[in-house]
Protein backbone atom coordinates (compact mmCIF):
# COMPACT_ATOMS: atom_id res chain seq x y z
CA UNK A 1 0.00 0.00 0.00
CA UNK A 2 1.49 3.37 -0.96
CA UNK A 3 1.78 6.33 1.31
CA UNK A 4 -1.25 8.48 1.67
CA UNK A 5 -1.46 12.11 0.67
CA UNK A 6 -1.43 15.04 3.05
CA UNK A 7 -4.26 14.09 5.35
CA UNK A 8 -3.75 15.81 8.67
CA UNK A 9 -6.40 18.05 10.10
CA UNK A 10 -5.25 21.11 12.01
CA UNK A 11 -7.87 20.75 14.70
CA UNK A 12 -9.63 18.06 16.63
CA UNK A 13 -12.98 16.76 15.41
CA UNK A 14 -16.17 18.59 16.42
CA UNK A 15 -18.70 17.09 18.78
CA UNK A 16 -19.29 13.36 18.22
CA UNK A 17 -22.41 11.85 16.70
CA UNK A 18 -25.20 10.40 18.77
CA UNK A 19 -24.47 7.00 20.32
CA UNK A 20 -25.74 3.78 18.88
CA UNK A 21 -28.55 2.28 20.95
CA UNK A 22 -27.66 -0.85 22.89
CA UNK A 23 -29.84 -3.56 24.36
CA UNK A 24 -27.63 -4.96 27.10
CA UNK A 25 -27.17 -3.20 30.39
CA UNK A 26 -23.78 -4.32 31.65
CA UNK A 27 -21.11 -1.82 32.58
CA UNK A 28 -19.79 -1.24 29.06
CA UNK A 29 -23.20 -0.87 27.47
CA UNK A 30 -24.40 1.52 30.13
CA UNK A 31 -21.86 4.07 28.96
CA UNK A 32 -22.31 6.31 25.96
CA UNK A 33 -20.72 5.21 22.69
CA UNK A 34 -18.77 8.10 21.17
CA UNK A 35 -18.70 7.68 17.39
CA UNK A 36 -16.67 9.71 14.95
CA UNK A 37 -18.85 12.53 13.56
CA UNK A 38 -19.92 12.68 9.93
CA UNK A 39 -17.47 15.46 9.15
CA UNK A 40 -18.18 17.91 6.32
CA UNK A 41 -15.22 16.63 4.29
CA UNK A 42 -16.28 12.97 4.28
CA UNK A 43 -16.23 11.72 0.68
CA UNK A 44 -19.83 10.54 0.43
CA UNK A 45 -19.34 8.44 -2.70
CA UNK A 46 -16.58 6.43 -1.03
CA UNK A 47 -18.60 6.25 2.18
CA UNK A 48 -21.60 4.78 0.36
CA UNK A 49 -19.33 2.30 -1.42
CA UNK A 50 -18.37 0.89 1.99
CA UNK A 51 -21.96 -0.10 2.79
CA UNK A 52 -22.03 -3.72 3.84
CA UNK A 53 -18.46 -3.71 5.14
CA UNK A 54 -18.06 -6.05 8.10
CA UNK A 55 -15.33 -7.61 10.22
CA UNK A 56 -15.08 -10.78 12.26
CA UNK A 57 -13.66 -11.70 15.62
CA UNK A 58 -14.68 -8.59 17.55
CA UNK A 59 -17.09 -8.01 20.42
CA UNK A 60 -20.54 -7.64 18.80
CA UNK A 61 -21.37 -4.77 21.16
CA UNK A 62 -18.78 -2.62 19.41
CA UNK A 63 -19.14 -3.89 15.85
CA UNK A 64 -21.56 -1.22 14.58
CA UNK A 65 -19.91 1.85 16.16
CA UNK A 66 -16.47 0.61 15.10
CA UNK A 67 -17.49 0.11 11.47
CA UNK A 68 -19.39 3.38 11.29
CA UNK A 69 -16.58 5.40 12.88
CA UNK A 70 -13.96 3.75 10.68
CA UNK A 71 -15.89 4.55 7.50
CA UNK A 72 -16.45 8.17 8.54
CA UNK A 73 -12.79 8.66 9.39
CA UNK A 74 -11.27 6.79 6.47
CA UNK A 75 -13.42 8.57 3.89
CA UNK A 76 -11.88 11.86 4.96
CA UNK A 77 -8.45 10.64 3.93
CA UNK A 78 -6.84 10.69 0.50
CA UNK A 79 -8.50 9.39 -2.62
CA UNK A 80 -7.96 5.65 -2.86
CA UNK A 81 -9.23 2.73 -4.90
CA UNK A 82 -12.36 0.99 -3.54
CA UNK A 83 -10.35 -2.11 -2.64
CA UNK A 84 -7.91 -0.01 -0.61
CA UNK A 85 -10.80 1.72 1.13
CA UNK A 86 -12.34 -1.59 2.20
CA UNK A 87 -9.08 -3.06 3.48
CA UNK A 88 -8.09 0.11 5.32
CA UNK A 89 -11.50 0.79 6.86
CA UNK A 90 -11.64 -2.83 8.05
CA UNK A 91 -8.21 -2.54 9.73
CA UNK A 92 -9.29 0.69 11.40
CA UNK A 93 -12.65 -0.72 12.53
CA UNK A 94 -10.99 -3.82 13.95
CA UNK A 95 -8.62 -1.71 16.00
CA UNK A 96 -11.42 0.54 17.31
CA UNK A 97 -13.45 -2.50 18.36
CA UNK A 98 -10.47 -4.18 20.05
CA UNK A 99 -9.66 -1.00 21.96
CA UNK A 100 -13.29 -0.59 23.06
CA UNK A 101 -13.31 -4.16 24.34
CA UNK A 102 -10.06 -3.53 26.21
CA UNK A 103 -11.35 -0.47 28.09
CA UNK A 104 -15.03 -1.42 28.29
CA UNK A 105 -16.56 1.43 26.30
CA UNK A 106 -16.42 2.83 22.76
CA UNK A 107 -14.81 6.24 22.30
CA UNK A 108 -13.02 6.79 18.99
CA UNK A 109 -11.15 9.82 20.36
CA UNK A 110 -9.58 7.92 23.24
CA UNK A 111 -8.83 4.92 21.04
CA UNK A 112 -6.87 7.08 18.60
CA UNK A 113 -4.58 8.58 21.20
CA UNK A 114 -1.11 7.75 19.98
CA UNK A 115 -0.16 5.91 23.18
CA UNK A 116 -3.10 3.53 22.70
CA UNK A 117 -2.33 3.03 19.01
CA UNK A 118 1.33 2.32 19.72
CA UNK A 119 0.45 -0.18 22.43
CA UNK A 120 -1.81 -2.03 20.01
CA UNK A 121 0.93 -2.10 17.37
CA UNK A 122 3.33 -3.62 19.89
CA UNK A 123 0.74 -6.22 20.88
CA UNK A 124 0.24 -7.46 17.31
CA UNK A 125 3.83 -7.10 16.10
CA UNK A 126 4.76 -10.74 16.73
CA UNK A 127 1.78 -11.98 14.70
CA UNK A 128 2.24 -9.78 11.62
CA UNK A 129 4.79 -9.49 8.84
CA UNK A 130 6.84 -6.32 8.58
CA UNK A 131 4.87 -5.30 5.51
CA UNK A 132 1.53 -5.79 7.28
CA UNK A 133 2.77 -3.82 10.28
CA UNK A 134 3.78 -0.91 8.08
CA UNK A 135 0.36 -0.92 6.42
CA UNK A 136 -1.56 -1.03 9.70
CA UNK A 137 0.64 1.63 11.24
CA UNK A 138 0.05 3.97 8.27
CA UNK A 139 -3.70 3.45 8.52
CA UNK A 140 -3.94 4.04 12.27
CA UNK A 141 -1.53 6.97 12.25
CA UNK A 142 -3.39 8.66 9.41
CA UNK A 143 -6.70 8.25 11.24
CA UNK A 144 -5.15 9.35 14.52
CA UNK A 145 -3.68 12.43 12.87
CA UNK A 146 -7.21 13.58 11.99
CA UNK A 147 -8.26 13.54 15.64
CA UNK A 148 -5.06 14.33 17.55
CA UNK A 149 -2.76 16.00 14.99
CA UNK A 150 -0.21 17.15 17.56
CA UNK A 151 0.42 13.62 18.83
CA UNK A 152 1.53 12.14 15.52
CA UNK A 153 4.50 12.87 13.28
CA UNK A 154 3.79 14.52 9.96
CA UNK A 155 3.02 12.10 7.17
CA UNK A 156 6.13 11.33 5.15
CA UNK A 157 4.97 11.40 1.59
CA UNK A 158 6.33 11.92 -1.86
CA UNK A 159 5.50 15.38 -3.18
CA UNK A 160 1.86 15.35 -4.18
CA UNK A 161 1.21 15.89 -7.88
CA UNK A 162 0.10 19.38 -8.69
CA UNK A 163 -3.64 19.69 -8.88
CA UNK A 164 -4.99 20.79 -12.20
CA UNK A 165 -4.66 24.52 -12.61
CA UNK A 166 -7.99 26.32 -12.86
CA UNK A 167 -7.76 29.76 -14.43
CA UNK A 168 -9.57 32.57 -12.66
CA UNK A 169 -12.83 33.58 -14.29
CA UNK A 170 -12.47 36.63 -16.51
CA UNK A 171 -14.11 39.78 -15.10
CA UNK A 172 -16.15 40.20 -18.29
CA UNK A 173 -17.44 36.62 -18.01
CA UNK A 174 -18.62 37.33 -14.48
CA UNK A 175 -20.40 40.47 -15.64
CA UNK A 176 -22.03 38.44 -18.41
CA UNK A 177 -23.29 35.84 -15.91
CA UNK A 178 -24.81 38.54 -13.74
CA UNK A 179 -26.45 40.04 -16.83
CA UNK A 180 -27.83 36.64 -17.83
CA UNK A 181 -29.30 35.80 -14.43
CA UNK A 182 -32.47 37.99 -14.65
CA UNK A 183 -33.44 36.33 -17.97
CA UNK A 184 -33.55 32.82 -16.49
CA UNK A 185 -36.45 31.00 -14.82
CA UNK A 186 -36.81 32.20 -11.24
CA UNK A 187 -35.51 29.01 -9.61
CA UNK A 188 -32.37 28.96 -11.79
CA UNK A 189 -31.88 32.72 -11.52
CA UNK A 190 -31.73 32.45 -7.74
CA UNK A 191 -29.24 29.57 -7.81
CA UNK A 192 -26.96 31.26 -10.33
CA UNK A 193 -27.00 34.51 -8.34
CA UNK A 194 -26.17 32.59 -5.16
CA UNK A 195 -23.29 30.78 -6.86
CA UNK A 196 -21.87 34.08 -8.13
CA UNK A 197 -22.38 35.98 -4.88
CA UNK A 198 -20.81 33.33 -2.66
CA UNK A 199 -17.94 32.08 -4.87
CA UNK A 200 -16.99 35.40 -6.47
CA UNK A 201 -18.14 37.54 -3.54
CA UNK A 202 -16.94 35.46 -0.57
CA UNK A 203 -14.54 32.85 -1.95
CA UNK A 204 -16.82 29.93 -1.07
CA UNK A 205 -15.89 26.43 -2.23
CA UNK A 206 -18.44 23.99 -3.74
CA UNK A 207 -18.62 21.85 -0.53
CA UNK A 208 -19.64 24.96 1.43
CA UNK A 209 -23.03 24.98 -0.29
CA UNK A 210 -23.89 21.69 1.40
CA UNK A 211 -23.88 23.30 4.85
CA UNK A 212 -24.59 27.00 4.33
CA UNK A 213 -27.84 28.25 5.88
CA UNK A 214 -29.42 31.64 6.29
CA UNK A 215 -27.92 31.79 9.76
CA UNK A 216 -24.44 31.46 8.21
CA UNK A 217 -24.77 35.07 7.06
CA UNK A 218 -24.70 37.89 9.61
CA UNK A 219 -23.84 41.57 9.37
CA UNK A 220 -21.65 44.30 10.81
CA UNK A 221 -22.39 48.02 10.58
CA UNK A 222 -19.39 50.15 9.59
CA UNK A 223 -19.85 53.90 9.06
CA UNK A 224 -23.58 53.36 8.74
CA UNK A 225 -23.25 50.63 6.10
CA UNK A 226 -24.51 47.09 6.68
CA UNK A 227 -21.81 44.64 5.57
CA UNK A 228 -22.67 40.96 5.15
CA UNK A 229 -20.40 38.49 6.95
CA UNK A 230 -20.34 34.89 5.69
CA UNK A 231 -19.17 32.10 8.00
CA UNK A 232 -17.39 29.41 5.97
CA UNK A 233 -15.83 26.14 7.08
CA UNK A 234 -12.06 25.73 6.95
CA UNK A 235 -10.70 22.60 5.33
CA UNK A 236 -8.70 21.72 8.45
CA UNK A 237 -11.59 22.32 10.84
CA UNK A 238 -13.12 25.39 12.42
CA UNK A 239 -14.64 28.33 10.59
CA UNK A 240 -13.68 31.73 9.26
CA UNK A 241 -15.63 34.97 8.80
CA UNK A 242 -15.48 36.61 5.37
CA UNK A 243 -16.80 40.18 4.99
CA UNK A 244 -18.55 41.12 1.74
CA UNK A 245 -17.47 44.61 0.77
CA UNK A 246 -19.29 44.73 -2.57
CA UNK A 247 -22.49 46.62 -1.62
CA UNK A 248 -24.76 44.87 -4.13
CA UNK A 249 -23.60 41.37 -3.21
CA UNK A 250 -23.77 42.25 0.48
CA UNK A 251 -27.33 43.53 0.14
CA UNK A 252 -28.51 40.44 -1.74
CA UNK A 253 -26.94 38.03 0.74
CA UNK A 254 -28.41 39.82 3.75
CA UNK A 255 -31.86 39.76 2.15
CA UNK A 256 -31.46 36.07 1.37
CA UNK A 257 -30.32 35.30 4.92
CA UNK A 258 -33.37 37.03 6.34
CA UNK A 259 -35.73 35.08 4.08
CA UNK A 260 -34.05 31.70 4.69
CA UNK A 261 -33.53 31.86 8.44
CA UNK A 262 -32.21 28.49 9.58
CA UNK A 263 -32.98 26.81 6.23
CA UNK A 264 -30.28 25.83 3.73
CA UNK A 265 -29.47 28.46 1.13
CA UNK A 266 -29.89 25.91 -1.68
CA UNK A 267 -32.91 23.61 -1.92
CA UNK A 268 -32.54 20.49 0.22
CA UNK A 269 -34.01 17.09 -0.67
CA UNK A 270 -34.56 14.64 2.19
CA UNK A 271 -33.08 17.08 4.65
CA UNK A 272 -29.75 17.74 2.94
CA UNK A 273 -28.30 19.65 0.01
CA UNK A 274 -27.00 17.56 -2.86
CA UNK A 275 -23.22 17.09 -2.75
CA UNK A 276 -22.76 18.26 -6.36
CA UNK A 277 -25.26 21.10 -6.17
CA UNK A 278 -22.98 23.62 -7.84
CA UNK A 279 -22.35 21.23 -10.74
CA UNK A 280 -26.10 20.91 -11.24
CA UNK A 281 -26.37 24.66 -11.74
CA UNK A 282 -23.79 24.45 -14.52
CA UNK A 283 -25.61 21.52 -16.09
CA UNK A 284 -28.90 23.44 -16.15
CA UNK A 285 -27.20 26.42 -17.78
CA UNK A 286 -25.53 24.28 -20.44
CA UNK A 287 -28.84 22.55 -21.14
CA UNK A 288 -30.22 25.99 -22.03
CA UNK A 289 -27.36 26.68 -24.43
CA UNK A 290 -25.24 28.83 -22.14
CA UNK A 291 -21.52 28.42 -21.48
CA UNK A 292 -19.84 26.62 -18.61
CA UNK A 293 -19.60 28.22 -15.18
CA UNK A 294 -16.96 26.98 -12.77
CA UNK A 295 -17.22 27.62 -9.02
CA UNK A 296 -13.46 27.21 -8.52
CA UNK A 297 -12.74 29.73 -11.29
CA UNK A 298 -15.05 32.24 -9.59
CA UNK A 299 -13.28 31.68 -6.27
CA UNK A 300 -9.88 32.10 -7.94
CA UNK A 301 -10.97 35.45 -9.38
CA UNK A 302 -12.00 36.50 -5.86
CA UNK A 303 -8.55 35.47 -4.56
CA UNK A 304 -6.73 37.39 -7.32
CA UNK A 305 -8.78 40.52 -6.70
CA UNK A 306 -8.29 40.20 -2.95
CA UNK A 307 -4.51 39.85 -3.32
CA UNK A 308 -4.30 43.40 -4.68
CA UNK A 309 -6.16 44.88 -1.71
CA UNK A 310 -5.21 43.12 1.53
CA UNK A 311 -2.02 41.94 3.29
CA UNK A 312 -0.83 38.42 2.53
CA UNK A 313 -1.61 37.24 6.07
CA UNK A 314 -5.23 38.35 5.72
CA UNK A 315 -5.47 36.76 2.27
CA UNK A 316 -4.39 33.39 3.69
CA UNK A 317 -6.90 33.77 6.53
CA UNK A 318 -9.89 34.76 4.40
CA UNK A 319 -9.19 32.33 1.56
CA UNK A 320 -8.29 29.39 3.85
CA UNK A 321 -5.20 28.48 1.84
CA UNK A 322 -1.74 27.42 3.02
CA UNK A 323 0.15 28.79 0.02
CA UNK A 324 -0.29 31.30 -2.78
CA UNK A 325 0.07 28.91 -5.71
CA UNK A 326 -3.06 30.29 -7.36
CA UNK A 327 -1.32 33.68 -7.44
CA UNK A 328 1.90 32.25 -8.83
CA UNK A 329 -0.04 30.39 -11.52
CA UNK A 330 -1.61 33.64 -12.73
CA UNK A 331 1.08 36.17 -11.92
CA UNK A 332 0.47 38.06 -15.16
CA UNK A 333 -2.99 39.03 -13.89
CA UNK A 334 -1.54 40.72 -10.81
CA UNK A 335 -0.16 44.27 -10.76
CA UNK A 336 3.55 45.02 -10.80
CA UNK A 337 4.60 47.77 -8.40
CA UNK A 338 7.20 50.41 -9.13
CA UNK A 339 9.87 51.13 -6.54
CA UNK A 340 8.20 54.31 -5.24
CA UNK A 341 4.86 52.56 -4.81
CA UNK A 342 6.60 49.65 -3.08
CA UNK A 343 8.33 52.04 -0.66
CA UNK A 344 5.05 53.84 0.05
CA UNK A 345 3.21 50.60 0.77
CA UNK A 346 5.99 49.29 2.99
CA UNK A 347 6.15 52.59 4.87
CA UNK A 348 2.40 52.43 5.52
CA UNK A 349 2.96 49.12 7.31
Amino acid sequence: MGRHGAMASAADDPEPAKPVARANHDRADSQRHVLAPFHHDVNEDRYRALAGLTIRGVDPRYLVPALESAKRLWCRLGDFAPSTDRISAAHLARYLAFEAERVGTFDYRTALRRANVDRHLMDIATRKTNRSMRTIRWILYDAGRLVHPREYPEARTLPAPRTKRIDAAAPQDIRDWYTLAPTLPQWLRRRLALLLDLCYGAGARPPDFKVLRGTSITSETIDGLHIAIVRLQNTAGGTRLVPITDPDISRRLLALAQSKGSDYLLPAAKGEVERNATNRIGEQLRARGHGNINAAALRNRWILDLADRVPAALLLQLADVVDVQVLADQRTQLPTYGIHRAIALMAEG
